[in-house]
């Protein structure tokens, strides 16, 4: 029954992980790490990462991860250098790295 239940479960994480991780969320995430990156404000002029975290695409920039991690969410070890391994898209240099939307048009 137990390991019912964790196919179960990991059926539903993947089913969630293609809805969520699909080429419109993608393009609908980086045109909001554009608009963060030439928007008004202190916020101009700012380099925004795209990642894939818990299910979704986030726009983070490096004030938002030293927040992450002064709340506890990511490790004390983390940076924006060792997150930029997983980073998919950087607005500075305008470089998509996803693995499986690298030829698609932004």
């Amino acid at each position: 029954m137990k390991k019912i239940i964790i196919k179960i479960l990991a059926k539903f994480i993947e089913l969630r992980t293609k809805w969520r991780g699909n080429l419109p969320h993608f393009r609908r995430a980086v045109r909001k790490a554009e608009r963060l990156a030439s928007g008004n404000g202190n916020q101009k002029g700012k380099r925004t990462y795209v990642y894939f975290i818990g299910g979704k695409y986030r726009t983070l920039n490096r004030k938002d991860i030293q927040a992450l991690k002064n709340a506890g969410v990511l490790k004390r070890n983390m940076n924006v250098a060792a997150m930029s391994k997983i980073c998919l898209y950087d607005t500075l240099t305008k470089v998509n790295s996803h693995p499986q939307f690298k030829k698609a048009k932004l």
